[in-house]
């Protein structure tokens, strides 16, 4: 089922239903949650959900989503895993959209580092 909800949610925002995906990306967080916190589709669920909220302009309900897939990301893979480095940059466009750059530019340069580390 947690495939089905968030592939049903990328179809979703695709099509400008942001709504639809929403509720799909709900639903993926909560089959996620059923797995446990060492599994990475916590954090795959969550960051699909804040970006849902995010491309709606919902900066304030979609800071705290984004803050947790962070978290759930570090728990299930470490605070270096490169697939923190998406997360990270996309909560970073959510505090330049709200004229935070400075945190902005503190999690850009987590990733980067990240990302660098990888080569």
């Amino acid at each position: 089922m947690w495939d089905r909800y968030n592939v049903a949610g990328q179809q979703a925002m695709t099509q400008g239903k942001a709504a639809e995906a929403e509720r799909h990306f709900q639903l993926a967080v909560t089959e996620a949650e059923k797995f446990g916190e060492k599994d990475g589709r916590l954090a795959t669920s969550l960051n699909n959900l804040a970006n849902c909220l995010r491309a709606q302009g919902r900066y304030e309900e979609s800071e705290p989503v984004y803050k947790r897939a962070i978290q759930a990301k570090e728990k299930a893979d470490g605070p270096f895993h490169e697939g923190l480095v998406s997360i990270l940059e996309n909560y970073a466009k959510m505090l330049r959209a709200c004229n935070r750059s400075s945190e902005a530019e503190k999690h850009e340069r987590r990733a980067r580092g990240i990302f660098s580390m990888k080569k």
